[in-house]
This record gives structure tokens, sequence and C-alpha cells, in this order.
């Protein structure tokens, strides 16, 4: 709506200056004077809807010229011997061809800019849902199946788990539909999250989250943040070995940083439980919603004993 705003003023200024430059030129007398007018309508239009697209939007700028050199000579001639208009009207109709050429070539720019950026807002909303689709099965199995084991000896403790899991569900589902979310919801989330993930975890097994520093009024894109937790409990325990899982949280409206640092140990590849939220999807998942507003450092310790990955996002104004 607001492009085909801009395109109606844009041909109206052009119309207002185009009229009254052949009058104020050539001197013509009422309705003599409308015919260099309408000539140039004509050449405006033969370009913006035709030539610039069939020609100059195929690659083939040269003959655009070449065609406008013939219409512009022709109709000059044949406006000179007509009217006698002075052969410097060809200098009115080559600026009516640059225009009409300019305008198109700017109407198909932003129609290619919106098209880009309603595509990359389609890829956002197809990234989330892949995240969602990709995060439930499993989780939501594993979930339910330490519910049932609760229900056995700690029915309270079940219920409390099972309306954790709906907050998260409700989150992951409805709240997070905005572009961006509260980080108080993405807070409460990751709360959840890991709550239920340590309902199955060994004893020794240490897990820690700080948001003491984190803003709950900052926004942040949705689920930009579970991934990198879900990598940490993927890779981070071991059922044999010493392991835990500290995470941090700081944000107010100039930056927000979120560490993650676990014990490294890797699943092998082809593993039948690998499946975890890549990385690779959390980049593209970044560039979608923070194009040259992040820095992010992940991999393992020189030792390769300790993962850490840290993010620093400037939030969008």
């Amino acid at each position: 709506m607001k492009s085909r705003y801009y395109t109606v003023l844009s041909h109206m200024a052009t119309w207002g200056v185009l009229i009254l430059l052949p009058m104020a030129l050539e001197r013509l007398s009422y309705p003599l004077s409308l015919v260099p007018t309408l000539t140039m309508i004509a050449i405006f239009y033969i370009n913006y809807l035709w030539l610039t697209p069939h020609y100059y939007m195929r690659g083939h700028k040269m003959l655009l010229w070449v065609a406008n050199a013939i219409l512009v000579t022709g109709l000059t001639a044949l406006i000179h011997y007509w009217l006698g208009v002075g052969l410097g009207y060809v200098f009115n109709l080559a600026v009516t061809v640059i225009i009409a050429v300019s305008m198109k070539l700017g109407s198909l720019w932003q129609a290619s800019e919106e098209a880009r950026l309603e595509a990359n807002a389609a890829r956002a909303n197809a990234e989330l849902r892949t995240l969602r689709y990709e995060m439930n099965p499993h989780f939501l199995l594993n979930t339910l199946n330490n519910i049932y084991a609760l229900t056995a000896f700690d029915s309270r403790r079940a219920q409390e788990t099972i309306q954790q899991l709906s907050a998260m569900l409700r989150h992951m589902l409805y709240d997070n539909l905005e572009g961006e979310v509260n980080m108080e919801d993405e807070v409460n989330f990751l709360e959840s999250y890991i709550n239920l993930m340590k309902i199955r975890l060994p004893e020794p097994v240490k897990v820690r989250f700080d948001a003491a520093e984190a803003r709950r009024d900052v926004k942040i894109a949705p689920m930009i943040l579970i991934p990198l937790v879900g990598n940490a409990f993927k890779h981070g325990i071991s059922p044999t070995k010493e392991s835990f899982i500290n995470i941090s949280l700081k944000a107010d409206n100039e930056q927000i940083e979120f560490s993650v640092e676990n014990s490294n140990h890797p699943k092998k590849a082809g593993n039948e439980n690998d499946h975890g939220i890549g990385l690779p999807q959390v980049q593209k998942r970044l560039n979608l919603f923070y194009p040259n507003h992040y820095q992010w450092n992940y991999g393992p310790s020189a030792d390769q004993t300790v993962y850490r990955s840290h993010l620093s996002i400037k939030p969008t104004k």
C-alpha cells in the first residue's frame, strides 16, 4: 500500500513538470500545447510499461537505448514539421525517457526489496516453525516418560512438572508468534526447560542458570537462546563422568550477553539419540533476526574437556 502511494505521488510530480515544460519552453497556444505534452506522456508510458521491462530487465540495455533514439528522433521530427516546435524538443523527450526508465527501475528495485524482506520474514517464520517441530517430539516424549515415572513416587512433583511443560508448550505455540518477545517470557521458558531436563539427570550433574542481571522488559527474538541450552544438555552430560552446565544471561537495552559453559562429552555422529538442534540453524536465525548486530563464539577448550558458547546481541531499536 505504501509503495503504491509513493508511486502515485511520483507520477503526479512527474506530470506536473512534464505538462508545464513544453508550455513554458515552446510557448504554444492551448490546445496545441497539449500535443507535445501528450507525446511526452506517451513516450513515458511506452518506456515505463513496455520498453524498460522488456529490454532493460532482460539484459538488452543497448536495444532499449536504440529503440528510444529512433522513437525520440521520429517524434521530434513529426512535432517539428507539424507544429513548428523547435528541435530542442528532443531534449524534453530525452528527459522524459530518462525519468521513465529511472522511475521504472526504482519501482522494480523497491518491489524486489519488499519481496526480499517478505521472503526473509517467511524464512524466519519457517525457521521458527522448524525449531518448534524439531524440539517437540523428542523432548515431549522424554518429558512425558519422566512424568510417568514421577507419578509412581512423587505425585506432587509430577503435577508441577506437567504445569511447567504446559507453560513451555504455550510459549512455543502461542506466546512467540510476534517477531520479538519479552525477556521475562524467554527466561521463564528457559527455566522451565532446564527444570524439565534436570529430572532425568544423574545426581552428580551440576546445572546452574543465572539470569539475575537480565532486564525482563528487553525484547528478544523468540527461541533464539534455547538451542544453545539444548546442545549443552545433549553434549555436556555423561552417565559415567563428571558433568556440569553453567548458563548465564545478562541483558539491558544496549546489549544481551548469553553464555553457556558445559563439560564436553560430544555424542558420536549417527547416534540414535542425536536429536539436538544444530548450530547451523542457530547461525541462520541470528543472521535473519540480528544481521551485523551479534557476535557468537563457540568451541571446546584446548584440552577438549569444556565447551563454551558466548553470544552477544545488540538489540534492534
